[in-house]
């Protein structure tokens, strides 16, 4: 092989990578909530979706069951997709108490986000969906593995691009629904939350530098 030539193999996940304990508890409940969604509107908006007037009513647990509840089938696939890939990817290197934690942690703040503009606007929005928890993963995934490579189509991007790609158009998505940008907000949550495990675990300073490290060849397949 040239100097200076690169090999490039693509190597598909197999189904043991991507279904990790915590993922596959997810992508179950997400199904779930979906199917609850079609056929039991009115409990799912009561009891499961978050507002603020259901959560001063003692209903707390909104803030985690919004999450794991869409309405609708492109919102499910496109989240079933990123948990099964990205969340995947993150529970194997983080093992899986660690990744059930990013995925509370984001959905609570963004919840209490979505609360306390509900509240200073005096509108009782109704917020569900796997966005923000998402964008947590798309967000944790950029920062983790940032300088990793991986196949997109018909060309290679590192990590850290692509999120901030996902991001831009989660922001352009939002400016018909400004409220969405809360879930948008999750990208940034996800990152202070993983600068903070690398503060922690490295007793005051940057995180290891195999984390942000690609494979010899620069590629990464999310396996």
């Amino acid at each position: 092989m040239p100097d200076g030539e690169r090999q490039i193999q693509l190597a598909l996940p197999s189904p043991r990578k991507i279904f990790t304990p915590a993922v596959t508890v997810i992508i179950v409940l997400l199904i779930a909530g979906f199917t609850l969604v079609n056929y039991a509107p009115d409990f799912t908006i009561d009891y499961l979706a978050l507002s603020a007037k259901n959560v001063l009513r003692g209903r707390i647990w909104q803030l985690i069951t919004y999450s794991l509840v869409n309405s609708c089938g492109r919102n499910l696939i496109f989240g079933g997709f990123l948990v099964l890939f990205i969340g995947s990817a993150i529970e194997r290197e983080w093992r899986t108490a660690s990744f059930l934690l990013l995925w509370l942690v984001v959905s609570l703040t963004c919840g209490v986000i979505w609360l306390v503009v509900s509240l200073a606007t005096g509108r009782n929005f109704i917020g569900l969906g796997t966005s923000a928890c998402s964008y947590g993963l798309i967000g944790t995934f950029g920062l983790l593995f940032r300088r990793r490579r991986f196949f997109a189509l018909f060309w290679t991007i590192e990590a850290q691009y692509l999120a901030l790609f996902l991001i831009a158009i989660g922001i352009v998505l939002g400016i018909a629904q400004p409220i969405t940008w809360i879930w948008v907000v999750g990208a940034g949550v996800a990152y202070v939350y993983v600068k903070l495990r690398w503060r922690i675990a490295s007793g005051g300073t940057r995180g290891p530098a195999s984390w942000g490290q690609g494979r010899p060849s620069g590629f990464v397949d999310i396996d």
